[in-house]
């Protein structure tokens, strides 16, 4: 089978020597976090180069497949770029990654996952990386990664060498951390994954079969060939813009019926991110993607991903008629891929992950790959922080349980939020109301106060702290509160509303009488409002009544409950930051 490549046995090798030497320490690299796609596509030259340079690099982690792919994960992907002094760019090394949000369910909280780019799509996952640079940067990202706020690191699927990964573990072993290596052994199939079998090709056909086969697979596959080539019957097409779709279908399809009983719930999801992968790697001229035909019968298809720069192909997914008979279509196209490849001056044909036997029978040898995980001895995030740019769609979440009635979560979300972002407007504002439903105004009070403070000019949110301060007798505050919110929106009811109140409750019935009809001649036709108008109504209507002239009688009660139910209902499209519509939190 050849040589193998043992990244964990490198890793050990090297934890008893002395790393490769490299032109600039670890401590002399910038780690800049990439995330905005016109920062990516502006790294498009500066990321081929690295590709072109780098002995490690494959399809996997070449520019067009990982900004092809984030498309799919706007929002969460992100790229670790390194370079070796002050400025940002060129970069000697880059790692595609992307931050995951999950919350758990049990105790409520929300934590990040971050994942190697391509994961769960790609085969392998890894950095670019300058060689001479390679180690340094890989210390660099995983000194950054350290910094940052995650529970989980998967790190799978790596096509790294040890020296690398191994620069890259060192920076993360601390006691809140510990590291797994994960077994990719699929027991029911009896296949392990991370043994990953490719063939080095030959410059010519012949000298395959000659020096790479054994003499009975020699002899069937020119056979097979011979058959197809000069057959009436058989033929393979190539797709083009006009039959790609429909090729991409017939794979599938193919492949379904093979293997789709064993995919379960996860068949649908397989074959539309394979459909999305084929079409996106068609476009940018990267697949090869032969149909064989009986007739007018397709009865096979092969995919595979071609790289122009490293010379190799990289096959992905086979469909085969399991009715077919007369021609092996999945041999066939194997045959046919390897012969095309070779006639077109490729040197490797990868097939990727899995140990499956028929793939040795081509002359294949074994390059094996590692799969980790770091994760969090708590569970929670480093520094039990969130990471800033999932505050948005964590908001939403706990705004969706707050209306449903989890206030538990709700809460817990938000004040996770404000551990990260003190100053998070639409949490400090859902906080505050929260807090005052649940009758603790004090700490409402606190909160909407905050708020003043960092959205001065937010009428509602004076108003809401009005509300507050009224519910815990302090009235003349509860006055300045809401003459803010007049003031910065006259035709504000719920606010001349809650001064007509407080006022009343000072004593001054003139002034609360004025700030009463106000609220009632506004002209919003809101039904929010309504009730506090009829509130208003009724209270001028006490106040205009003769007192009673019994010196026992009770004090008369000011209702509040509309101020209360109605007062400052929050704005969210005006609070928080445009997100795409209907996006899950995990953006799949």
């Amino acid at each position: 089978m050849g040589r193998l490549l043992d990244v964990d046995a490198e890793l050990e090798l090297n934890s008893k020597s002395r790393m490769l030497p490299v032109r600039w320490g670890a401590g002399a690299m910038r780690i800049d976090a990439i995330h905005r796609r016109e920062e990516l596509d502006a790294l498009k030259q500066n990321w081929d180069d690295l590709y072109r340079s780098d002995p490690e690099a494959q399809y996997f982690l070449s520019w067009q497949f990982i900004s092809a792919f984030f498309r799919r994960f706007e929002g969460q992907w992100f790229v670790l770029a390194a370079s070796q002094d002050a400025r940002p760019s060129p970069y000697v090394a880059l790692m595609p990654l992307r931050l995951k949000t999950r919350m758990n369910g049990k105790a409520g909280f929300f934590y990040h996952d971050v994942m190697t780019g391509g994961s769960y799509v790609a085969d392998y996952t890894g950095a670019v990386c300058a060689p001479e640079f390679a180690q340094a940067a890989m210390a660099g990202f995983g000194r950054h990664l350290r910094k940052m706020h995650w529970a989980n690191l998967h790190l799978e699927n790596l096509r790294m060498s040890g020296g690398r990964l191994k620069a890259l573990l060192d920076r993360l072993e601390d006691k809140p951390l510990e590291i797994r290596h994960l077994s990719r052994v699929n027991k029911p199939e009896n296949v392990d994954n991370s043994r990953c079998p490719s063939v080095e090709l030959p410059e010519t056909w012949d000298a395959y079969l000659e020096q790479q086969l054994g003499s009975n697979m020699r002899q069937k596959l020119r056979r097979l060939l011979r058959k197809l080539d000069g057959s009436d019957e058989f033929r393979v097409t190539l797709p083009d813009a006009a039959s790609i779709d429909r090729d991409i279908a017939i794979l599938l399809d193919l492949w379904k019926n093979r293997w789709g009983a064993r995919k379960g719930d996860s068949l649908r999801g397989i074959l539309n991110t394979n459909r999305r992968v084929f079409g996106d790697a068609f476009a940018n001229g990267s697949l090869f993607l032969p149909v064989l035909w009986h007739r007018d019968r397709p009865i096979g298809a092969l995919a595979t991903f071609v790289d122009p720069v490293k010379k190799a192909y990289f096959f992905s997914m086979a469909g085969r008629d399991e009715t077919a008979d007369i021609l092996p279509p999945g041999l066939v196209l194997h045959a046919y891929s390897i012969r095309h490849a070779i006639q077109n001056g490729y040197r490797t044909y990868d097939f990727l992950r899995g140990d499956e036997p028929y793939k040795y029978s081509f002359g294949a040898s074994d390059t094996i790959i590692a799969s980790k995980l770091v994760r969090t001895r708590s569970r929670r995030n480093l520094g039990d922080r969130l990471d800033a740019r999932a505050l948005t769609g964590i908001f939403r979440v706990a705004n969706r349980n707050h209306k449903n009635g989890h206030l538990a979560k709700a809460e817990n979300a938000y004040r996770q939020i404000l551990d990260t972002d003190p100053a998070h407007a639409p949490t400090l504002y859902a906080l505050g109301q929260l807090l005052a439903s649940k009758g603790d105004h004090q700490a409402a009070a606190a909160t909407f106060r905050s708020l003043t403070v960092i959205a001065p000019q937010m009428a509602k949110c004076w108003a809401r702290l009005g509300t507050a301060l009224q519910a815990l007798d302090r009235h003349t505050d509860a006055v300045d509160a809401f003459g803010k919110a007049i003031e910065l929106v006259p035709d504000l009811e719920t606010a001349r509303y809650g001064l007509g109140v407080s006022l009343l409750r000072l004593g001054q019935t003139g002034e609360a009488t004025t700030a009463l009809n106000a609220a009632l001649r506004q002209g919003s036709a809101s039904q929010k409002v309504e009730p506090v108008r009829v509130k208003a109504a009724r209270l001028l209507a006490d106040v205009r009544r003769p007192a009673a002239p019994n010196a026992d009688a009770p004090e008369r009660k000011v209702d509040t409950s509309a101020l209360r139910q109605s007062a400052a209902f929050v704005d969210q499209a005006r609070l928080q930051p445009a997100v795409p519509a209907g996006r899950p939190l995990d953006g799949r």
